[in-house]
């Protein structure tokens, strides 16, 4: 019994901020992939991050190969930059952690942080409206920012429409308008990526 409870409270191999180790999980329920994007504490500076491939939207396109690299690098940055307007390391990365707690000053410059990157949320909101427009600018911010799937934004755009968008027995119709908004993202990708590729990202 001694044995046991010493095993079981061993602690965990793997450092405070490591990613976990890439594979399937939960019988395939998750999968991790790595990935290096844009840390939205330092613009600068990219990181690895350990995302599930199959919630995540932006990595579920790609890896079917959907989205061009310029796309995916775009989509990327968008969701960066939502992230740390959100105040959050997104939900879709697993086992990372902040090991410390804030002391008042650290509260006081996290505040300022925020404040910065909410000012650069907005600007890139108006910069994905203007250069693909504001249906497609929404529903990228509603998959990057808010996580919805492509099937949640469709009923919410049916809700807001009067029209149904339940599944039906053959889930025809919210499966028809659920391709409509992942082409509809698909396309903002690039076309924020062609527009991007002209000019520095917001």
């Amino acid at each position: 019994m001694k044995r046991a409870a010493r095993k079981n409270s061993r602690p965990s191999s793997r450092p405070a901020g490591e990613s976990p180790r890439k594979g399937p999980r939960a019988g395939g329920k998750i999968e991790i992939v790595h990935k290096l994007a844009d840390d939205p504490e330092e613009p600068r500076r990219r990181r690895r991050v350990a995302v599930n491939a199959r919630v995540d939207a932006l990595e579920y396109e790609a890896r079917r190969g959907r989205l061009s690299a310029a796309a995916y690098e775009a989509g990327r940055h968008v969701d960066a930059v939502l992230e740390r307007a959100a105040g959050r390391r997104t939900g879709r990365e697993f086992g990372q952690r902040d090991p410390v707690g804030l002391s008042a000053f650290s509260a006081e410059h996290a505040l300022a942080a925020r404040l910065d990157a909410a000012r650069a949320a907005a600007a890139l909101r108006d910069a994905m409206r203007r250069d693909a427009g504001e249906a497609g600018a929404r529903v990228v911010a509603l998959v990057l920012g808010a996580g919805l799937s492509f099937r949640e934004v469709a009923r919410r755009d049916a809700m807001l429409t009067g029209k149904n968008r339940e599944p039906t027995p053959q889930g025809r119709d919210c499966e028809r308008a659920a391709a409509r908004v992942a082409a509809l993202f698909r396309d903002t990708l690039e076309t924020l990526a062609a527009a991007w590729e002209r000019g520095p990202r917001p």
